[in-house]
């Protein structure tokens, strides 16, 4: 008995070794496992900590060419020039005031890109250049931080390209990941594609008709708001769509003819371009020679400019272009006692005011007609026949809310054709059209048209032979006790043109987006 006891008791302790070496083993392979897991894990974490660095830096790059494009839109939109250069005499950057895309070699000694012999010749050396130029700009300090990290950009003079590098998560960090960015673009004119846009609400009413200028199809002839529709009198006729983005009811009329049972879509919104008379000032006074007529700027001192392609401000121009007093200071024309192509000058409640007498049309007085800082009222009979080419433009003197100047009010005077090609009346603030007026006609299926142009709101009350083109109204302010409070066309013929020319570009489009390796 007692054998089989120890012989039984050995057997057990024989079983406590094995469990001992099997527990030590299983340890060994779970530490090594988890050896393996956390050495994973590191590499993965490190490995996303560089993937969400590189994207960072990608995006703080793109801000950097999100930045120069938008004041490139927005020193066109002011100016009317492709002139925005970064850095610039006006915000330097360290010692750098321009950077030339012809002339300026690159800090490392890599030569401009545009002074090469080819175009081939340029790229070959630009990404160097670029480079160069945006960490030796990012060295002195030209870094701005974002929500991704830390960029710099460049604009040369010279060439319509933005340049940007970013880092993440900073331009200091150790870990720091860089990556650079070219956008090339340009400004593509703006195409209407409505006869009536406004950004505001807009009431249809009376017997208003909107078709097209033959011999365009007369569904095109659309008209959309951003804001709602009304239909407060009348059965207005449109033979295009009717459409409006706001959330307010939807009107039926049964003259709706482009839409099912006559009732206004709801639709996305659509971009109205920026309003700006200064842009329009900018782009065209130069060329004022290739216009169908003479340009003049009427200015708030009461006198008349012609500018000329050296000319930088509107009423810039020197004593010699005044064409009122050749040669002499520039002229008070309500001094002289008298008016000049129709045209006289007063002020009403401290504005500068133009006025546009009967002569202007007895007397045919064609030209581009551009008050500067100031509002404009026709208050002539309606004898005679129309203008020949006429174009009016009033700019305000600031586009900030509320603007003063910039307003239109016009009746009486026809026109048949714009001076400025693509606009007939256009106004910083509001546009007020009234009585029996006429613009532009269709001559053998060919449309003589123009735009009728608001920043802010548009009244187009009129009976009338027709009106050929485009309206928008872009509702950038709306001031209580301004000339026009909300946006309405009542009674009209409109003809609408969708190949008439704008005076303005569209936004700036990017026709290349590249980034760069190294």
């Amino acid at each position: 008995m007692l054998r089989w006891i120890a012989r039984r008791t050995a057997a057990v302790k024989g079983d406590e070794g094995i469990g001992l070496l099997l527990v030590i083993g299983t340890a060994t392979v779970v530490t090594m496992l988890m050896i393996v897991l956390t050495t994973m894990a590191t590499r993965a974490l490190s490995s996303s900590s560089k993937h969400v660095s590189f994207e960072g830096a990608v995006a703080a790059a793109e801000s950097g060419i999100d930045e120069g494009l938008a004041r490139a839109q927005r020193i066109y939109d002011t100016l009317g020039t492709d002139s925005y250069a970064y850095p610039s005499s006006s915000e330097t950057c360290g010692s750098y005031s321009t950077i030339n895309w012809t002339t300026s070699a690159a800090p490392d000694g890599t030569a401009a890109p545009g002074a090469q012999a080819t175009d081939a010749a340029g790229l070959a050396i630009e990404r160097k250049w670029a480079k160069s130029w945006l960490q030796t700009l990012a060295a002195n300090g030209c870094r701005i931080s974002g929500p991704k990290g830390e960029f710099t950009f460049f604009k040369p003079v010279g060439h319509q390209t933005v340049y940007g590098m970013g880092w993440a998560p900073s331009y200091s960090s150790s870990s720091a990941k860089m990556r650079y960015l070219k956008a090339e673009y340009l400004f593509t004119p703006y195409a209407p594609s409505n006869a009536i846009l406004t950004q505001g609400t807009l009431d249809l009413s009376s017997s208003t008709v909107v078709t097209t200028a033959p011999p365009n199809s007369t569904s095109l002839a659309s008209v959309h708001t951003n804001g709602n529709l009304t239909n407060a009198t009348g059965n207005p006729t449109v033979y295009g769509p009717v459409s409006q983005s706001g959330s307010g009811s939807l009107v039926s009329d049964p003259k709706f003819v482009g839409n099912t049972n006559g009732t206004v879509t709801s639709s996305a919104v659509q971009g109205v371009p920026f309003i700006s008379a200064l842009e329009v000032w900018g782009r065209n006074h130069a060329n004022s020679q290739t216009l169908a007529t003479t340009w003049y700027d009427l200015c708030s001192d009461g006198s008349v400019r012609t500018p000329t392609a050296t000319t930088t401000a509107p009423c810039d121009a020197a004593a010699s272009d005044d064409p009122y007093a050749p040669g002499g200071s520039p002229t008070q024309i309500t001094a002289a006692g008298g008016s000049y192509r129709g045209w006289t000058h007063g002020t009403v409640n401290g504005v500068s005011t133009w006025y546009a007498g009967s002569a202007l049309k007895g007397s045919g007085y064609s030209g581009v007609y551009y008050i500067s800082g100031g509002d404009v009222v026709d208050n002539a009979s309606n004898a005679g026949q129309p203008v020949p080419n006429l174009t009016v433009i009033a700019s305000s003197t600031s586009s900030a809310c509320p603007k003063t100047g910039g307003n239109i009010s016009w009746s009486q005077t026809d026109a048949s054709a714009p001076g400025l090609q693509g606009t007939f009346l256009l106004g910083d603030q509001d546009l007020q059209i009234t009585h029996n007026v006429s613009f532009g006609s269709d001559i053998n299926n060919t449309p003589v048209s123009g735009f009728f142009i608001a920043g802010d709101q548009i009244d187009m009350e009129t009976s009338s032979n027709g009106v050929y083109g485009a309206i928008i109204a872009a509702d950038q302010c709306n001031p209580s006790g301004s000339l026009v409070d909300t946006n309405e066309v009542k009674n009209p013929s409109i003809y609408y043109d969708p190949n008439v020319a704008a005076p303005f570009v569209d936004i700036v489009n990017t026709t290349l987006w590249l980034e760069y390796a190294g």
